[in-house]
C-alpha cells in the first residue's frame, strides 16, 4: 500500500448524509402534545473545511507525525502551521470565525511544535519549545495570555524530555527528566510550585524509566525500571508514601538482558498488559489487580526473533475482554484474563485500526481474497467476519481513522470511484456506505485524525485545491421535542390561574441535553381564555425544535349565592306592605356577579307569602338560584281587639261598641 496523506478534522451530519439513521418517531404517545418541528431558516452546513489556515496550496498540518485534536469543551486544539509563525498551538469550534492561532509560542517562524496535547477538566496541557527553555510543559485556558510555561523543569534550553501526560482527578501526572534524575514520574496542578517530582524511583541521573502510563481503580499505574535487567509495575495516589511498587515482573527469571512492559490497559476489574524479554525474545500478555500476589502471567504471545521483533501492539477493551494484534503476521488475538481464553481468532492478517463498537470489536484486516477492508469479531474465530469488501476483490480500500460517532463507525476509505473519502458503517454490509465525497470524483480529500470534539468531529483532509486542512463534520440533526398535552384549568381568580404541565420529552443524537425554553413557564398565571405556550429545544450545535400546547383557563362554577331568611311584616297599606329586605350574600372568585330578584326590595308585596326569586349571574354567563318568603300579615287579626277579631279580647271589644252605640241612641231619644 501507499503512504496516505493526513489531513484535520471536520465536523458532518452522518446521519442526515448517510440516511442510515431513522427519523424519529412522530407518533406522540398518550397524554402527550404536538411532536417539535424543525425551526425555519437552519443555516447548518453538514460538512465543510474549517478555515484554510497555510496559503494557497500549502498544507497547515506536517506530513508526517500530526497531532491529533484534542477537545476541551466543545473546543478542538491543534498544531497548525500558517506559514509565517510556523508549527504553533491553536483552536477551534467548527467555523471560520473561531479558529484562531492560540499564542505564537515560539515567537516568529520558529515551532513550537505542540505535543502531548490533554485536558485537565477546562485546561489544556501540552508540551512545547519557545526556543529558550527547550520542550517544557505548558498550559492554556484557550487565550493568548493564559497560555503559560507552567515550569521550567530541566533549567536552560535542554529538553525535559515530559511526555507521557495523563490525567487524574484534578491532577496531572507525566514522565520528565530534570537533568539531575533521570526520567521519573512528575504531577503537576498547573502552577510552577505545584509541579514536583512524585517519587525518585532510582536515584541518580539514570533514572527509572516511568512509561506507559494507565488510570486504574482510581490510581495512576505505570511501568519503571527497578534496577538493572527488571521490569516492575507501580501505582501511586499521587503522593510520595503512596507510591509503591506493585510487582516485579519476569518474562524469564535470571534475564541478563532488558526486560520490557507496556500497553498498560484497563478492562473492567483487571490490568493487562505486554511483558517481554529482549534476551529471550519472548512476549507475554500479563494482568493485575493491583496487588503483587493478583499480577500474573496470562499466556506467551511470541517466540523467536520475528514475533519478538513485531512485538504485541495496540490492546483494545471490548466487554470484558482484551483484543490485540502480536505476532509476525499481525495476528488478530483476544483474551479474557485466562490461559485458555487467550487466543488467536484471525490468523496473520496484518490487523490494524482496532475500536470497540456495538459491543463487537471492529478493525481493518487483510486476507488473500479481499486485500485490506472492514471486519468485525465478537471474540470466536466463527464470529470474526468481513463487514464489507469496498475495493471488490484482492484490491484494498484500507479503511484508516475507525472512530465511533454516536451510533455510527466513521472512517475514511478509497475506492476505484471516489478515491479516499468519508464512510459510514452501522456494523452491517448494507449500512457500510459513502457519508460524503468531498473531492467529487476519483480524486481524494484523504480524510485522517478523525477526533470526536463535542457534537462535531474534527479531521484534517484536502480539497485539491488547497493543502491539508481542518475539515469538520458538524450536526444538523434537531432534537427530537414532543410537547405535554394542552391543558384546561379552572379559573381561581379575576387574573386566571396557574398552570402546571408535565415536562416535554426531549431527545438528541448527541450525549449533551438539549437546552429547553418556554414562552411561559410551568407554574406561571395565565389569564381567561386560551393563551398558546411555545417550547423550544436547542443542541449543543444550535439545532432547535420547537412545540406548542394550549393552556386554557376557563370559569366553569357558578357564583355562591345565599338568600336572606324568610321574612315577615306588617300591612302598612291598603293592599298589603311596602317591604325593604336584606339582600343576598353573593360571592365569586372570578368576577362580580349581577344578582336579580323576581320583586325588587322596595316593593309592595300584598298580605300573606310571597316567594322572592333570586338569581345571580357571573362574566362567564354561571348561574346561581335560591328563593326566600315575604310574609305580610293584617295587623287586626293579629291583635287583640282588631274588626273581625274572634278572640276573646275582640269579642268584648265588640260587646262594649254595641252597649256605646245603644247609650247613644237613648240619649238621642231623650
Amino acid at each position: 500500500m501507499g503512504r496516505y496523506r493526513m489531513g484535520v478534522t471536520s465536523l458532518l451530519c452522518i446521519c442526515t448524509l448517510s440516511g442510515g439513521c431513522g427519523a424519529p418517531s412522530t407518533e406522540a404517545p398518550e397524554s402527550l402534545g404536538a411532536q417539535g418541528s424543525p425551526l425555519a431558516g437552519s443555516t447548518c452546513q453538514p460538512v465543510g473545511q474549517v478555515k484554510d489556515i497555510a496559503p494557497s496550496s500549502a498544507s497547515a498540518f506536517p506530513d508526517f507525525g500530526p497531532q491529533s485534536p484534542t477537545a476541551v469543551g466543545s473546543t478542538a486544539f491543534f498544531a497548525a502551521n500558517d506559514g509565517t509563525t510556523g508549527l504553533e498551538l491553536w483552536r477551534s469550534q467548527g467555523t471560520d470565525g473561531d479558529t484562531t492561532l492560540v499564542k505564537d509560542i515560539a515567537q516568529g517562524s520558529g515551532n513550537a511544535d505542540p505535543r502531548w496535547l490533554t485536558a485537565l477538566g477546562n485546561t489544556l496541557f501540552f508540551i512545547a519549545d519557545d526556543g529558550t527553555h527547550g520542550p517544557e510543559l505548558w498550559k492554556t485556558n484557550g487565550t493568548a495570555e493564559g497560555t503559560v510555561l507552567v515550569k521550567d523543569i530541566r533549567t536552560g534550553p535542554g529538553d525535559s524530555e515530559a511526555g507521557f501526560l495523563t490525567a487524574l482527578g484534578n491532577t496531572l501526572f507525566f514522565v520528565a527528566n530534570d537533568g539531575t534524575h533521570g526520567l521519573e514520574l512528575w504531577k503537576s496542578d498547573g502552577t510552577e510550585a505545584g509541579t514536583v517530582m512524585v517519587k525518585d524511583l532510582v536515584p541518580g541521573a539514570a533514572g527509572s524509566g516511568v512509561s506507559s502510563l494507565a488510570v486504574f481503580a482510581g490510581q495512576l499505574y505505570f511501568a519503571a525500571d527497578g534496577g538493572p535487567h527488571e521490569a516492575e509495575l507501580w501505582k501511586t495516589n499521587g503522593s510520595e508514601e503512596g507510591t509503591a511498587r506493585v510487582a516485579v515482573v519476569r518474562v524469564i527469571e535470571s534475564d541478563p538482558g532488558e526486560q520490557l512492559i507496556r500497553g498498560l490497559t484497563p478492562s473492567g476489574g483487571t490490568l493487562f498488559f505486554f511483558a517481554g524479554s529482549a534476551y529471550e525474545e519472548q512476549w507475554d500478555l500479563w494482568k493485575s489487580n493491583g496487588t503483587g500476589e493478583g499480577t500474573t502471567r496470562v499466556q506467551v504471545l511470541s517466540l523467536g526473533p520475528d514475533d519478538y521483533q513485531s512485538g504485541p501492539v495496540k490492546m483494545t477493551s471490548v466487554g470484558g475482554q482484551v483484543f490485540f494484534r502480536a505476532g509476525k503476521g499481525g495476528s488478530l488475538w483476544r483474551s479474557d484474563g485466562t490461559q485458555e481464553g487467550t487466543l488467536i481468532v484471525k490468523h496473520s492478517s496484518d490487523v490494524r485500526e482496532l475500536k470497540a463498537f456495538l459491543g463487537s470489536l471492529f478493525f481493518t484486516a487483510w486476507d488473500q481474497a479481499s486485500g485490506y477492508e472492514l471486519w468485525k469479531s465478537d471474540g470466536t474465530t466463527a464470529g470474526t467476519a468481513l463487514v464489507a469488501d469496498l475495493k471488490p476483490g484482492s484490491d484494498s480500500a484500507a479503511p484508516f481513522w475507525l472512530t465511533v460517532v454516536d451510533d455510527q463507525l466513521l472512517f475514511s476509505a478509497e475506492t476505484e470511484e471516489h478515491g479516499r473519502e468519508l464512510w459510514t458503517s452501522d456494523g452491517t454490509q448494507a449500512g457500510t456506505v459513502l457519508l460524503h465525497d468531498l473531492v467529487p470524483g476519483a480524486e481524494s480529500a484523504t480524510p485522517a485524525l478523525l477526533t470526536v470534539v463535542g457534537p462535531r468531529v474534527f479531521f484534517l483532509a484536502t480539497d485539491g485545491a488547497n493543502g491539508v486542512e481542518p475539515w469538520v463534520l458538524n450536526d444538523c440533526v434537531p432534537p427530537a421535542l414532543t410537547c405535554p398535552a394542552s391543558l384546561t384549568v379552572e379559573a381561581t381568580s379575576q387574573s386566571g390561574a396557574t398552570a402546571v404541565w408535565a415536562p416535554p420529552l426531549v431527545s438528541d443524537n448527541k450525549p449533551a441535553q438539549p437546552v429547553v425554553s418556554f414562552s411561559q413557564t410551568s407554574g406561571s398565571l395565565f389569564p381567561l381564555g386560551t393563551t398558546p405556550v411555545t417550547i423550544t429545544a436547542t443542541d449543543e450545535s444550535g439545532n432547535s425544535s420547537r412545540c406548542e400546547l394550549s393552556i386554557t383557563v376557563r370559569d366553569t362554577q357558578p357564583p355562591r349565592l345565599v338568600c336572606p331568611t324568610d321574612q315577615r311584616f306588617d300591612r302598612t297599606t291598603r293592599h298589603g306592605a311596602v317591604v325593604n329586605y336584606q339582600p343576598a350574600a353573593v360571592r365569586d372568585d372570578v368576577s362580580t356577579p349581577q344578582v336579580r330578584y323576581t320583586i325588587p326590595s322596595g316593593s309592595e308585596f300584598p298580605l300573606g307569602s310571597t316567594p322572592v326569586r333570586v338569581s345571580a349571574t357571573d362574566a362567564a354567563g354561571n348561574r346561581a338560584f335560591c328563593t326566600f318568603q315575604v310574609t305580610v300579615m293584617d295587623a287586626v287579626r293579629q291583635g287583640a281587639c282588631g274588626c273581625g277579631s274572634t278572640t276573646p279580647g275582640g269579642l268584648l271589644g265588640w260587646a262594649l261598641l254595641v252597649s256605646l252605640s245603644r247609650f247613644a241612641a237613648w240619649r238621642r231619644r231623650k
